[in-house]
């Protein structure tokens, strides 16, 4: 069983045939059968009867698949015996940097690449607009002379300077976001191009990610339709992917169109030297503009209802007042003008809109900063949905195993730093506490009986110890600590069966002595804490396991 944890030597390879990298990992939880299927091609490889398949991204020789059968030790990627030196086989010690590097020239290494770089120079050579056509030349910075790039092709385009950077494999964004500001300092556009992409946003890899929303959620892609279409024109026609913003329940949402397009009907960005057809942020900006002058619409006219209607009921009141006479001696009655009757709506959906107003108007800035983003993930736009429908949204959203990327975490954090030092409540009504309920379920994300059975006693747990490990009240509208702590402590509640989860928490976070003396002003808790078999009943550990994934440094016994 020890061979499972054991780290393999070769953790990718480059796969010669797409371009594409193959990670051991990954790759080893596959059927037997297709395993071995592979390593018998990778044995004709070795053998020359085959084109190279699998190969080192650091020395570039073939690679076989050892392990398994009699040997026990784990399935694996290996050199063969008397191959020429590399320092895998030596030294594993490669820095990320190089690593970065390896993987991207490994990649332009492939037939698949080859051949996809060759079209893409043969179809801008039967259009006159392209001139100074090169393939994998040195372009050197304008300002720093040690530094350069060797773009896929480089070429002049009416009087402006275009690189066509393939993409095949899995690329760092910082390899992506390296290159991009080179050639942005060097007034050169850059257009990376596909061979194929995934609009499935969960399917969606992080490099596809990267570069179309960096790219004005535009994705330019070179397959066979428009390897078609450019043969039958003359000319490079590209498939551009693009996200098409809408309206819909006062938020911007998005559809995925695509068209094929030459060269003459892209836009040319000359701030960012980025290359697009649909301008996705212009788009946005006019929708953001529309939505605010419907919301002062919608906020204009119920106020203006809601004046009528007053207005209408005083009048009423009026009317009747001066046409009944009241006999006071014989009634003991009394009228109170200012007991007007409000119009009637459903008082289910004046909730719900209630708490919606009170939402966005709560969140305003950080509604503000993420409509205003050139770019914004998956989960942040999680945050522009109504609050009545987003506890939903993301119990979806998760469902699905999301990772938090970089950006995602950036944000997370902003969040918390804010306000965690502000006076605010950090009840329902604040982004804060949906933040705090997408981290618990992106915790237990990969258990998946936990997670279905996840519901709001589990929720009002998490929460109490989010707040004392924060050392602020989050997700109800306790004032302080104390009080949530003491929530736990009345045998009148039914919460007080998780009072041993929040003494763990206490202990873990803080520590018995110095959460009292800070806290606990009246001196009460802690000789609850320390004689608890003079009140306390029968604790409840259902919710251990799930306390323990969500806070792992919370241990149970």
């Amino acid at each position: 069983m020890n061979n499972f944890f054991n780290k393999r030597t070769i953790e990718f390879v480059l796969n010669k045939d797409d371009g594409s990298t193959v990670y051991a990992d990954s790759f080893f939880l596959k059927e037997e059968n297709e395993i071995f299927n592979y390593r018998s091609e990778l044995q004709k490889a070795i053998k020359g009867i085959r084109e190279p398949l699998f190969v080192c991204y650091y020395c570039g020789q073939n690679i076989k698949i050892n392990g398994g059968g009699q040997t026990m030790k784990v399935l694996h990627f290996a050199h063969r015996k008397d191959s020429d030196f590399c320092h895998l086989k030596t030294d594993t010690n490669y820095s990320l940097l190089e690593i970065k590097r390896l993987k991207y020239n490994g990649a332009k290494e492939s037939p698949l690449h080859f051949e996809t770089k060759n079209l893409i120079k043969q179809f801008i050579e039967l259009n006159n607009d392209f001139s100074n056509i090169k393939v994998e030349k040195v372009v050197k910075s304008n300002t720093n002379y040690l530094e350069w790039k060797k773009p896929d092709i480089s070429a002049t385009y009416k009087k402006v300077e275009v690189v066509f950077e393939i993409q095949l494999s899995t690329t760092f964004l910082s390899v992506i976001v390296d290159r991009e500001h080179f050639y942005k300092e060097n007034q050169t556009y850059i257009l990376w191009v596909f061979k194929n992409f995934e609009v499935d946003e969960f399917k969606q890899c992080f490099t596809e990610k990267d570069v179309f929303y960096s790219n004005n959620r535009n994705a330019f892609v070179l397959d066979d339709e428009a390897i078609k279409l450019s043969n039958d024109n003359n000319d490079l026609f590209l498939l551009c992917y693009y996200q098409k913003p809408k309206i819909e329940n006062l938020k911007i949402d998005y559809d995925w169109c695509f068209e094929y397009v030459n060269f003459n009907k892209l836009t040319f960005d000359e701030v960012n030297y980025k290359i697009f057809y649909y301008d996705v942020i212009k788009e946005e900006e006019t929708l953001n503009n529309e939505i605010l002058a419907t919301q002062k619409e919608i906020r204009e006219k119920e106020l203006a209802e809601q004046n009528k209607a007053k207005e209408n009921a005083l009048k009423l009141q009026k009317e009747i007042k001066k046409n009944i006479e009241y006999d006071y001696e014989d009634y003991n009655y009394s009228y109170y003008e200012d007991e007007i009757e409000e119009p009637k709506i459903d008082p289910k959906l004046k909730i719900i809109r209630d708490r919606n107003i009170a939402f966005d108007e709560n969140n305003r800035s950080t509604i503000i900063d993420l409509r205003n983003e050139i770019s914004i993930t998956n989960y942040q736009r999680l945050f522009l949905k109504q609050q009545s429908e987003m506890f939903d949204k993301i119990f979806e959203f998760f469902k699905n195993e999301y990772t938090f990327t970089k950006e995602d975490k950036e944000f997370i954090n902003d969040e918390f730093s804010r306000k965690i030092q502000s006076s605010d409540k950090l009840n329902e009504n604040t982004i804060i506490y949906y933040i705090s309920i997408s981290i618990f379920l992106s915790r237990l994300t990969n258990y998946k009986e936990l997670y279905n059975n996840y519901n709001g006693s589990i929720q009002q747990l998490l929460f109490a110890i989010l707040s004392i490990k924060k050392r602020k009240v989050i997700g109800n509208n306790f004032s302080n600590l104390i009080q949530v702590i003491n929530h736990h402590t009345n045998l009148k509640n039914d919460r007080v069966v998780f009072f041993d989860v929040i003494v763990r928490a206490i202990e873990t976070y803080w520590g018995i002595d110095k959460f009292c003396n800070s806290e606990d002003k009246k001196g009460l808790l802690k000789p609850k804490i320390l004689n608890t078999n003079n009140w306390k009943p029968q604790q409840d550990t259902k919710y251990n396991e799930v306390v323990s994934i969500v806070f792992p440094e919370i241990k149970f016994e």
